[in-house]
């Protein structure tokens, strides 16, 4: 029997955005907490679609919705998150992600769905081990094999454009990271000797390490945010080379390289901002 090669059914990815009035009201608390800057959001070139690549913050709690909140507001762009498949797995909040936020499984399927659609996307190549971190890892990009997204960039001809997030390692103080919670506590011996330790956190790489925030609470520390975009980067003279592991290295290095740009500029104007809010939050997170 003769195989038929499958089609994807592109309207399984139909999302309607909540009204700006609504994306206003959700952000506005958090606007008041964090009191949020961005850069470079006046001069996005916002003309074509494009993947849109950040760095995860430790526990992953304060990453993409705030700029694209804001990336909708003011330029009325939606992205669309790949996610992990963890976020799946929980009851009600895959309802609101997928229904509220848009957010898709990430895949390399899924990925390709949305590029035939000319979507703009957000992705966090470092996944759940940039979200677990360990102490002195604060800006770290973990992306050591991480090649699918410049992979798929290429293929379908995509831009790339690094967006920077810098305050939020600062949220959060790690009291145990996972190294700690493996070598000194007696859950930790229990996983390892259980095998669990390898088999689910992979020697603690996707072990989420344990932390207070504001106080002793885990509400995150009422601390400033920064964030920056930074220029489309092309990819379009690589397209017949998408599987050509040097060619995606190349292209990475690329992303790698402007995102610690940009960390070392927000990093400056962290250090020179001296407005009321950023003063306020500097006595209260100490």
């Amino acid at each position: 029997m003769k195989k038929t090669k499958s089609v994807i059914d592109l309207s399984k990815f139909d999302f309607n955005p909540p009204s700006k009035s609504f994306a206003k009201n959700f952000i506005r608390p958090f606007k008041l907490w964090f009191a949020p800057n961005f850069y470079g959001l006046e001069k996005l070139d916002v003309s074509k679609p494009a993947m849109f690549v950040s760095n995860h913050t430790i526990l992953g709690v304060l990453d993409g919705y705030p700029f694209g909140i804001e990336l909708y507001l003011k330029k009325g762009i939606v992205l669309r998150a790949l996610s992990d498949n963890n976020h799946f797995k929980i009851p009600f909040w895959r309802d609101l992600i997928t229904q509220r936020l848009g957010v898709v499984r990430a895949s390399r399927e899924n990925c390709a769905a949305l590029m035939m659609r000319k979507e703009s996307m957000l992705v966090y190549p470092g996944g759940t081990r940039e979200i677990c971190k360990k102490k002195g890892e604060e800006y770290i990009l973990k992306w050591s094999d991480r090649n699918g997204f410049v992979r798929m960039a290429m293929q379908y001809g995509y831009d790339i454009i690094p967006v920077a997030a810098v305050g939020a390692e600062e949220a959060y103080t790690i009291t145990k990271d996972a190294n700690e919670i493996l070598g000194e506590t007696g859950f930790g011996k229990f996983l390892k000797f259980t095998g669990i330790a390898d088999s689910v956190f992979k020697g603690g790489e996707l072990m989420p390490p344990l932390v207070k925030g504001f106080g002793l609470s885990v509400i995150p520390k009422p601390v400033k945010l920064y964030f920056s975009f930074g220029k489309r980067i092309s990819t379009k003279r690589f397209k017949t080379k998408f599987e050509d592991a040097e060619a995606q290295q190349q292209v990475k290095s690329k992303v790698e390289a402007a995102l610690q740009e940009q960390f070392e500029a927000l990093f400056r104007l962290r250090e020179m901002d001296n407005s009321g809010s950023a003063l306020l939050r500097k006595v209260l997170v100490k």
